[in-house]
């Protein structure tokens, strides 16, 4: 189906009328121009003297039809397309302190880890918006949320440590994600927090997190990582502060896993995805073909048609006479 994005550009259609109808008249020039070219003009006018003037006049009326036609924004509406989604609004919440290159799952660095099983669990998330936050000192939105799960792959491939800073500002990132979500939906508000360590930076305590995530509906899945805290007050680097990740899960009516190994990381998606399951319901839109280019090339030939054929090369006989 046919239909034009902005049909009241039409109206420019009546703009030469416009012109020729109310506009005065050029006022002559006063002092005589000196032409140094005049005589090749005067053949390019008489090489142009093929085409009749109201000819000409047609063929420009017709090249600012189609001129105004192209600036209307014609598009093809195709056929509608279902599309699976669920409505469901996911944010990943990823530890890159400095903390985490201590992190060991199965004899693999805890970030490589992370980074595989994490694809694979937004690959298996068609239908869902999925947005990454990263913290360290700071909490970044490093992906909004978006249905594009390829491009959120991409970021999480490129997180490093250090990208936030030395520290873990845990209470802050939960801050931030609170922040993004709260827009949506309040069912469908999903955090999956995923750390190897104690929150020792930030301007927001891990409880104050906790309950501003539970005011605004949010469920907080949280996954530890890495060894657990032996105790004392805990810094950057000395462990799991696995309490802490408890309070967070229960008070928001997430859950909390612990990650010894890739298998085990890999399971816990899997129980996320059945916690959060993917809708079936499918969303139409129908897709749109712009053809501004058709309208807009018949314009620039059209325009091409009402120019002369350009000034001729002058004979040898006539410049040899000019010569005597």
């Amino acid at each position: 189906m046919l239909q034009f994005a902005w049909p009241l550009v039409a109206l420019a259609l009546l703009l030469p009328w416009l012109v020729a109808r109310f506009a005065p008249p050029a006022a002559p020039v006063a002092t005589p121009l000196r032409v140094p070219f005049l005589r090749a003009a005067q053949e390019w006018s008489q090489a142009g003297a093929g085409v009749q003037p109201r000819l000409r006049l047609w063929l420009a009326l017709a090249a600012w039809a189609a001129l105004v036609g192209a600036a209307c924004r014609p598009q093809w509406i195709g056929e509608p397309v279902g599309v699976p989604a669920s409505g469901r609004s996911m944010l990943l919440v990823l530890d890159v302190s400095a903390s985490m290159r201590s992190a060991v799952l199965g004899g693999e660095l805890g970030l490589d880890v992370l980074r595989r099983t994490a694809r694979e669990f937004v690959a298996g998330r068609a239908g869902d918006r999925i947005g990454l936050i990263v913290f360290g000192s700071k909490a970044y939105v490093q992906a909004p949320l978006t249905f594009d799960l390829n491009a959120v792959a991409s970021m999480v491939d490129e997180a490093f440590i250090g990208l936030a800073g030395e520290g873990t500002a845990l209470g802050d990132a939960i801050v931030l994600g609170v922040a993004r979500l709260r827009v949506m939906q309040r069912d469908e508000r999903v955090m999956i927090l995923i750390t190897d360590g104690s929150s020792t930076d930030g301007a927001v305590t891990v409880p104050d997190a906790a309950r501003l995530a539970r005011r605004h509906g949010m469920r907080v899945y949280a996954i530890g990582i890495g060894g657990a805290a032996t105790g004392g007050a805990p810094r950057a680097g000395e462990g799991l502060d696995e309490p802490a990740l408890q309070h967070v899960a229960a008070e928001t009516g997430g859950r909390y896993f612990r990650a010894g190994d890739h298998g085990a990381l890999a399971r816990i998606y899997e129980a996320l995805e059945r916690a959060e399951p993917t809708a079936r319901d499918e969303q139409h839109y129908r897709p749109r073909a712009e053809l501004y280019a058709w309208p807009l090339s018949l314009a620039f030939a059209l325009a091409l048609a009402t120019l002369p054929a350009g000034p001729r090369a002058p004979r040898s006989g006539r410049l040899a006479g000019s010569r005597r």
